[in-house]
């Protein structure tokens, strides 16, 4: 007998939309297929002939960052509000990034953070190394074997100081120090991948005292201080040099067509290489100063509308191969610790909060139901394609017997007015407030256990860390 049947749905799977039932023995899907050949289960949902999808993954998390290394305390209380809220959107697994300072371990700080996401996650979660030391390259190999770490991040000129020996809340990394990484990524082998975070600060910093010099202090000035092709540079120059190392290559938040064209020339010759946007690159534009100003913040910058559509499109064409939130954990007041709303762009904190509540409503109304792509593409980009650049499918995200049993089961038509009392986290703003969304999830499902049924959370969210291993063993 099983666990738990899901029937009447229409489920998502890698073969298409199928309409039936969906049964889970344990923590695993063991039955897809017709309602009516539905084993017996200890307990039954009708699924109203709603859509049941994988469990979104999001693959950019940033929990515990004020600064470099991450605050332990912070971590713990992130981790416990943030994934509680995360199965309440329909994301059942997160990446998160963990980030030592230059000088520090590497092994270190991802062993912290396992065993604080191990005491406070409700999610299922997995690890991104920051990489911005040579002593971080050396651990690469140790990360990968004895804490099942794959994945390591450069911020690749980003966040560059701008004078030599100036102490800087994040790490920054340059092409030789990026070459060395991808150098070792390349000799371990799959799933074994580098990501890039490419902007040329130098360009960044020259432009920025150009609008400052104008007194500009507007969300557009933002924008025209990190212009598309200065993101494009960077990516050109990390894309040649994994070419160089034969590395796998992800690039984290493309935000400018530049990137989505990068991307098309670059999978169009045969590389491994995967691109990954945002849900509010998608959704909003550097002209909406009015709508939001300074909360729409962002490393790489929010953009322009041609941006925008050629990122659906990119989508559409399977050139924009993944999405994460870049989600980050701060209340209004700390989004405005520089001032107000509609305050100095250049004093307010970067980065976009609640994504891991808001992204599957989003996605759900403004690509599926603005007609942008079908909820078969939504899944793919969402869940699928995030388990395989990443190492963890077929046991995550997706709809398949013998995978894990992380089920979203999505109402169409169940909407919400977003405002400060929408998110469960501790975002109490939101670049979407006012907007009407719809496609909440109805019920979340976490390795066969229901932890979301609609209106609250249950008492079996807690959440494992995901151990990656080599594709070879």
């Amino acid at each position: 007998m099983l666990d738990l049947a899901i029937k009447n749905v229409h489920m998502i799977t890698p073969d298409g939309v199928a309409y039936g039932g969906l049964g889970v023995e344990g923590e695993t899907i063991r039955y897809i297929g017709p309602a009516k050949e539905l084993p017996n289960a200890r307990r039954v949902v009708d699924g109203q002939e709603h859509l049941a999808i994988p469990g979104f993954i999001d693959p950019h998390v940033h929990l515990g960052q004020v600064g470099v290394p991450q605050d332990a305390e912070i971590l713990g209380q992130n981790f416990l509000h943030e994934t509680r809220a995360a199965l309440r959107g329909g994301v059942t697994t997160v990446g998160v990034f963990s980030a030592p300072r230059p000088s520090g371990s590497g092994i270190n700080a991802v062993r912290l953070c396992r065993e604080i996401g191990e005491a406070y996650s409700f999610t299922d979660f997995f690890f991104h190394s920051v990489i911005s030391s040579e002593k971080h390259v050396w651990e690469i190999p140790i990360l990968a074997r004895e804490c099942g770490v794959w994945s390591f991040k450069h911020f690749f000129n980003a966040n560059k100081p701008r004078h030599p020996g100036e102490d800087v809340p994040h790490a920054h990394c340059e092409h030789a120090l990026l070459f060395q990484s991808l150098q070792v990524v390349s000799g371990l082998g799959p799933p074994a991948l580098g990501m890039v975070h490419c902007e040329d600060q130098d360009l960044i910093n020259l432009l920025e005292d150009r609008l400052k010099g104008d007194n500009r202090n507007d969300l557009k000035a933002w924008a025209e201080a990190r212009p598309g092709w200065v993101e494009h540079l960077r990516m050109r120059l990390a894309f040649e040099i994994a070419k160089a190392t034969g590395a796998a290559l992800y690039f984290v938040h493309i935000g400018a067509e530049e990137g989505v064209d990068l991307m098309a020339e670059a999978r169009s010759r045969g590389h491994r290489v995967w691109g990954e946007t945002c849900p509010h690159y998608l959704t909003h534009t550097a002209e909406m100063e009015k709508e939001i100003g300074c909360w729409g913040k962002v490393k790489t910058a929010i953009k322009f509308p041609r941006d925008r559509d050629r990122l659906w499109q990119g989508i559409k064409e399977g050139n924009i191969t993944n999405m994460g939130t870049d989600h980050v954990a701060c209340n209004r007041e700390e989004k405005e610790q520089g001032g107000a709303k509609f305050g100095n762009i250049w004093k307010s904190r970067a980065g976009i909060a609640g994504g891991l509540e808001h992204w599957l409503p989003v996605m759900m109304t403004c690509g599926v139901g603005g007609g942008k792509i079908s909820v078969e593409e939504m899944a793919r980009i969402c869940a699928t394609n995030n388990a395989i650049a990443f190492g963890l499918y077929p046991q995550k995200g997706v709809l398949k017997e013998g995978s894990d049993a992380d089920v979203v089961l999505v109402d169409p038509e169940r909407e919400v007015k977003v405002d400060s009392s929408f998110y469960l986290g501790r975002a109490d703003w939101s670049i979407y407030e006012g907007w009407t969304l719809k496609g909440l999830p109805r019920m979340t499902v976490l390795r066969g256990n229901v932890v979301w049924d609609g209106n609250d959370l249950t008492e079996h969210g807690k959440g494992q860390y995901l151990f990656r291993r080599c594709f070879r063993n």
